[in-house]
């Protein structure tokens, strides 16, 4: 594991809240991609983007694993047989984005399943965000409450103290492990080399690619 994940996914499969701060590119994805095939139930992922919403989902079938996304670019039969692969528990992860559980229709549906794991991706959306840019954020506090109050685990690449505490309070996250990774990736570094003659060019670039 990279830091902070384990300790992430021990929480949530203990049942405990849990906000993570960490680096975009260390895996966060990971932390709720791993406890959802453990847990018992549908474990449901609320994210802001589709593009990345299949983008994850696509990674994981590539993996043998299987996950349901429902969304605004689909049919609305495209949306019922992906949510009914989590009803028959073929899929044990649902992609949503927060506008979609606002649909008090679709919202029932969840209400009906036994949802172990509420993620929170993007998580600073609640608070910088929320209250212009993505309003529904701001609801998912309650919609956590509807579902049965599951397992909360909220993430984001980087939040401020105020953020954070900010989030835990929105969410109504009930004493959470808060895990802080620095944002300083020792596997990324910056190098600069001076070439002047076109065959040293080529023979640095062959060295980089």
């Amino acid at each position: 594991f990279r830091p902070g994940q384990e300790r992430i996914i021990r929480d949530v499969l203990d049942g405990r809240d849990v906000l993570g701060v960490l680096p975009t590119g260390t895996g966060k994805s990971l932390t709720y991609q791993l406890a959802a095939q453990l847990l018992p139930g549908t474990t449901v992922v609320v994210s802001p983007l589709i593009a990345l919403m299949k983008d994850q989902a696509d990674s994981l079938a590539a993996h043998g694993v299987e996950a349901s996304v429902v969304n605004s670019a689909q049919t609305e039969a495209e949306s019922a047989s992906e949510l009914a692969e989590v009803q028959r528990a073929e899929s044990k992860l649902l992609y949503v984005t927060p506008e979609r559980l606002e649909n008090e229709a679709f919202l029932d549906q969840l209400r009906r399943m036994d949802i172990s794991l509420f993620v929170v991706d993007e998580a600073h959306c609640i608070s910088e965000w929320g209250h212009d840019f993505r309003p529904a954020y701001l609801r998912l506090g309650s919609i956590a409450e509807q579902l049965g109050r599951p397992t909360l685990l909220a993430l984001t690449a980087t939040a401020s103290p105020w953020v954070r505490e900010d989030i835990v309070q929105r969410l109504g996250m009930r004493q959470p492990d808060i895990v802080v990774r620095g944002f300083d990736r020792p596997n990324l570094f910056f190098e600069v080399r001076r070439v002047e003659e076109e065959p040293e060019d080529r023979r640095v670039l062959e060295q980089l690619f």
